[in-house]
Order: structure tokens, then C-alpha cells, then sequence
């Protein structure tokens, strides 16, 4: 059992079933933890790994006969009808800005980097990234780990990341081998770092010194180590922090705060945003369900706009009518709008029509005014324009 699924027991099942003997638990007691998780407000994907933790574990006990059945089988986790909020990504631009500064962390925006140009990569696979696995001499190809799937991936080294790849390998002492991002202080340091580490806060401090935020912010009492305001130690000063209505720092009516992961997000979205069809951005994100791909492509302002090339070329100006044509007379008259509908077969034709009054007994001839636009109403009649 990995430390996040022990982690998730620990906080959300022990406290019901742990002084449970393991043959005693049945499926009343693992629905009660569901129902608790909910009525703690834990969102849907939550609850899902909290049910699957327990799964796997009662699963595993029913495997080496220590149980007869396995209680959660008869648990699921009931449907949620919730907002599905986008994860907010930086524009081109904010990252640009970002990265060009000297005041944040320098790991921080050479990870950010490689997350945002190279396939998109997880903060797993830049913590199992190997100096072994990048062509050290060209720095035009690397292989992925893809800590995911466990399916290492060849992809090419785009031109723009290449002289920042080559001058963090040249910081690093030209090593042959060796974590790309290792742990850099305690006793792993030089060493692969935990599978768990999160960037998520230090990417919005880093953010915030970078001066990237799409409200002004707002201007705070200073704090620094040691401070204790409880007991009336505060630091001199103040200090700018995010506004508490960004969309780049809080979360919204729509939106969830940028992420670390949220490079990954940006990633997709620009492919989309260039044209490239869903088969290559699958292979190019290592995505194998295009509805999860799907999830990852943020409705930026490009994705909103319509192409011209979707809209039919029109004249200039405005829609003008036939000169001393009344669009407000009456529908009596030549340019009345003439449909034919489908009728009872009792309905038989007065034999005095002619030309194009004439109908058979299955149809009658109706008129309706035209409507403001470009179509005639149809007042939800299933209906053929005559054509005679």
C-alpha cells in the first residue's frame, strides 16, 4: 500500500473501523464513512479514493482468506451533482513573466519550464527524470518516464527549452547520470525526491514576486520567521499580497486557483489552440482516453473564438429590404411566405385552384408572415417549403 492510500485510511476509515476485528465490518459501517466523508463537504473524486482505498485493502484480505467477503463490494459512491470548475492556467505572457524572474526560485522555473514545454510532464515524471534518459550532447531528444502509466516515452526536446536544459545540466556539473531535480537539502539530498512533493503553494509565492496577477493586489502587515502574532510579536511594515478575488490565487464562482499540474493543463490547451489534431496531442500528453484529454483543454480566449473561416463571406452594411417594400403590412399578399403541411385525408381541394394553388387531397396550402431575420417562422411545424 503506497503512502497516499495509507495517508487517506488514516484520515477518513480508521477512526470507524479501525478497532474493528476485520471478519465483524460489514457494508453498514463502510457506508457510514462515505456518508461522513460527504457531510464533510469532500468532493466526489475524493470520497471515490477513500471507497477504492478501502476496496483494494479489503480486497487484498479477501485474497489471502482472511474474510469470506468483501463488505465494500456493496458500497458505492453515489453521484454528486456539483460544479465543474476549470483549473486556471497562466497566458503566455504571465509565464513569460514568471520565468524571466531573477526573484523566484530558480528549481521552481526550471521546473515549471519543462512541465509547460516538454509533453506536458507530471510532477512525478520530473522527479523520476534521469540525466541518462536526455541526449546530453545535441539536446534534441529525451525519454520520459511517465510515472503514471510506467510507460517510458521518446519525445524530441523543443528548440526553445533546449539552452535552459543544457545550461541547468552544465550547473549540475555535466553528470552522465542522476536525478534531473534532486532533493537539495536534508539527508536525501542529491537523491531522488518523494513521490508526494507539491509545488502548488511555492508556485503562487514565486507568482506573486513575479508580479503576475490579474487584479491589483492588496497591501498587508509584513510577516516573517518567528513572528507570533498571538502573542504580539508582528513584524514592521507590510507587504503586497494576492487579491482575495484573482482567479490566479482563490478560487471562484467558475475557476480553481493555478496549480503546478496546471502547466500540464496549458500544455493541451496550446496544442488545441495550434490546430493539432487529437490523435498527436493524445500521443504528445501520453492522454489514453480522449475524454480525459478533453478535460484538460481550458476554454482560453483562442479556444472562445470562431474562426473566419467558419463564417460565410457576407456583403458590407446592413440588411436592407426591397425599396417601398412594408415589412410591417399584412400577410395578405404576393410575398407572403407559402408552406405546405401535411394534412387529414378528409381534406379535398376545391377543383378552382390553379397553377401553384393547385394541391391534392393530402395537403393544404397555409400562409405565414415572415419573421425578423433571415428565415420564415415555422411556429414549431414540422414543414416543406413549396417549390411551386
Amino acid at each position: 500500500m503506497v503512502d497516499k492510500e495509507r495517508r487517506c485510511l488514516e484520515l477518513y476509515a480508521l477512526g470507524t473501523i479501525g478497532r474493528i476485528n476485520l471478519r465483524e465490518v460489514r457494508a453498514s459501517h463502510i457506508r457510514s464513512i462515505v456518508d461522513e466523508a460527504l457531510a464533510r463537504g469532500l468532493k466526489r473524486a475524493t470520497v471515490a479514493h477513500i471507497h477504492g482505498a478501502i476496496a483494494r485493502m479489503f480486497r487484498a484480505a479477501l485474497a489471502d482468506e482472511l474474510i469470506e467477503q468483501n463488505p465494500v463490494a456493496a458500497v458505492r459512491v453515489p453521484k454528486i451533482r456539483a460544479v465543474r470548475k476549470e483549473r486556471a492556467i497562466l497566458t503566455d505572457t504571465e509565464f513569460a513573466r514568471f520565468i524571466a524572474c531573477a526573484e523566484a526560485d530558480l528549481e521552481l522555473r526550471m521546473l515549471s519550464l519543462v512541465a509547460r514545454c516538454e509533453g506536458g510532464m507530471r510532477t512525478g515524471d520530473l522527479h523520476r527524470w534521469d540525466w541518462s534518459q536526455i541526449d546530453c550532447a545535441n539536446f534534441s531528444e529525451c525519454i520520459i518516464p511517465r510515472a503514471k502509466t510506467g510507460t517510458p516515452q521518446t519525445l524530441c526536446i523543443p528548440r526553445a527549452l533546449a539552452p535552459f536544459l543544457r545550461d541547468w545540466w552544465e550547473r549540475a556539473g555535466r553528470p552522465d547520470s542522476g536525478p534531473v531535480f534532486p532533493a537539495r537539502i536534508g539527508k536525501r539530498a542529491g537523491q531522488e525526491k518523494r513521490p508526494l512533493t507539491s509545488y502548488a503553494k511555492r508556485l503562487r509565492r514565486a507568482l506573486i514576486r513575479a508580479d503576475v496577477w490579474r487584479l491589483p493586489p492588496v497591501e498587508v502587515p509584513a510577516t516573517k520567521s518567528g513572528t507570533r502574532t498571538d502573542l504580539g510579536r508582528s513584524a514592521p511594515g507590510s507587504k503586497f499580497a494576492p487579491n482575495p478575488r484573482d482567479p490566479l490565487y482563490f478560487e471562484t464562482a467558475t475557476t480553481l486557483p493555478v496549480d503546478f499540474h496546471s502547466f500540464r493543463r496549458a500544455f493541451a490547451s496550446a496544442l488545441a489552440e495550434a490546430g493539432v489534431n487529437v490523435q498527436h496531442a493524445m500521443h504528445l500528453t501520453a492522454h489514453s482516453d480522449p475524454r480525459v484529454h478533453a478535460r484538460y483543454v481550458m476554454r482560453t480566449s483562442a479556444m472562445r473564438a470562431i474562426p473566419e473561416a467558419a463564417i460565410p463571406r457576407l456583403g458590407p452594411g446592413p440588411l436592407v429590404a426591397r425599396r417601398g417594400q412594408d415589412v410591417s403590412r399584412s400577410i395578405e399578399g404576393s410575398d407572403a411566405v407559402r408552406i405546405v403541411i401535411t394534412s387529414n385525408d378528409s381534406l379535398e381541394s376545391d377543383g378552382e385552384a390553379e397553377g401553384a394553388n393547385a394541391l391534392s387531397p393530402r395537403h393544404s396550402l397555409i400562409t405565414i408572415a415572415p419573421a425578423a431575420g433571415l428565415e420564415p417562422a415555422t411556429r414549431r411545424l414540422t414543414a416543406a417549403c413549396s417549390t411551386n
